[in-house]
């Protein structure tokens, strides 16, 4: 593994197993982009702590939280790259076990944010939220 990668959310630090996010855009016959950007769900694996957070987070359908994930390079722990989140809900939660893997608790998410902000450019969803 060439990285190591960490969820800081509401003050704790998660060890991330996969993350990926994604942003598209729709586009005519011939290729050309027709509309804005869409998209920044981020997808996760985590490694389990057993405390209850995340499942909270998913029940709660109006809570938002603010967090960012960390890509660290392994050679000196220096930065790589911050993706942070802003105003994001937890839109699909998984709990996985395995007796026949040697891979840990793990938890798996999809969480819906409003912003998304990577090395100083946001994308930003127009949403009208009456929560």
């Amino acid at each position: 593994m060439s990285f190591k990668v960490r969820l800081e959310l509401d003050g704790k630090t998660y060890n991330v197993l996969a993350c990926k996010y994604e942003l598209s855009q729709s586009r005519d016959r011939t290729g050309l982009p027709e509309g804005m950007p869409t998209g920044g769900e981020i997808h996760l694996r985590l490694e389990s702590t057993g405390e209850p957070d995340f499942f909270k987070w998913m029940r709660d359908n109006n809570e938002t939280k603010d967090g960012k994930i960390i890509y660290y390079r392994r050679d000196a722990m220096s930065k790589l790259q911050e993706l942070v989140f802003k105003k994001a809900f937890c839109v699909n939660f998984i709990e996985d076990f395995n007796a026949n893997s040697t891979e840990p608790l793990q938890i798996e998410l999809i969480i819906s944010a409003q912003q998304l902000i990577i090395g100083g450019v946001t994308f930003e969803k127009q949403w009208k939220m009456n929560l």
